[in-house]
């Protein structure tokens, strides 16, 4: 597919906090992914065919790895979190063939490595026999297939990070303020340069001007395209709660489903920030829907 004009512009999209994973529940599952919003996010980048895609970590959200307390319904749920994760980026590989596509490790996508750390430690690193380049056998971009599908990922979080150009950051992030706007420390911490980041599932982009060494303005911005996982309570976090028969039960969390775009190039940027609403976007006029 061809790319639409973009005045000059590169165009690269930011999605994050798939948070893919599963809990069992009776009979069945339950997803912490929303396919209704993964599928509008494919779509826009299919009708907009980018110069990159960037995840900003927490790609899967590997519950059964991690630290806190674990719900019975964790259990042999892994492989199926894999298995949705190539998935979705199969599909959007084959939507958008051409674009560089990126993943960022986020905290949860860490836990896979960490749980090697911490439980089979004489595993740690291993990798195939004489490829010395290869990923570790438990890692999540040997697990998910990623060179296969031709995408690359940024691990070492919280160092994790890929640049679009030189003042412009994509990190999953470390911090999280339940009350006000988690974007403004990112602009105090660094007022020089620009970020994308996830973490708090909260879609917000906020600008900062400050003075240059010549006393020229520099205006700069940080930006959260949202979460593309539920936000109805069935993420575990720690406003969550399980019924007596292991469901979820269902809450109102403050996470917005979204994504983001910028248009940049020749020291300009154009960020957004575009809400996702029950499988459903406006994105430059035009309505996508799953």
């Amino acid at each position: 597919p061809a790319k639409p004009a973009r005045d000059g512009l590169k165009l690269s999209i930011k999605g994050g906090d798939t948070q893919i994973g599963f809990r069992a529940v009776g009979d069945g599952f339950e997803s912490f992914h929303d396919w209704d919003a993964i599928n509008v996010f494919i779509a826009v980048c299919r009708a907009e065919q980018p110069d990159s895609i960037v995840i900003l970590g927490d790609f899967l959200d590997l519950a059964a790895q991690g630290k806190y307390v674990q719900e019975a319904g964790f259990a042999r749920t892994t492989q199926m979190a894999l298995n949705d994760g190539h998935k979705m980026l199969a599909l959007l590989r084959a939507a958008c063939p051409n674009t560089r596509i990126v993943l960022v490790e986020g905290n949860h996508d860490k836990r896979m490595q960490s749980f090697i750390e911490q439980n089979a430690l004489a595993a740690f690193g291993l990798k195939q026999a004489n490829m010395p380049e290869a990923w570790p056998v438990m890692s999540l971009p040997n697990l998910l297939r990623l060179g296969e599908l031709n995408i690359e990922y940024m691990d070492a979080y919280p160092a994790a990070a890929y640049w679009d150009d030189d003042t412009t950051r994509n990190i999953h992030g470390t911090r999280a303020n339940s009350r006000g706007s988690t974007m403004a420390q990112y602009v105090q911490d660094a007022p020089h340069i620009n970020t994308w980041a996830g973490h708090t599932h909260r879609t917000e982009i906020i600008y900062k001007t400050v003075i240059g060494h010549r006393g020229e303005p520099i205006e700069t911005y940080s930006a959260n395209p949202g979460a593309l996982c539920h936000t109805d309570g069935r993420v575990p976090s720690v406003h969550g709660a399980i019924h007596a028969d292991g469901s979820s039960a269902r809450v109102v969390e403050d996470w917005q489903q979204g994504f983001g775009s910028l248009l940049y190039g020749d020291g300009v940027a154009w960020p957004q920030v575009h809400r996702i609403r029950d499988g459903v976007t406006v994105y430059n006029g035009k309505r996508f829907t799953a």
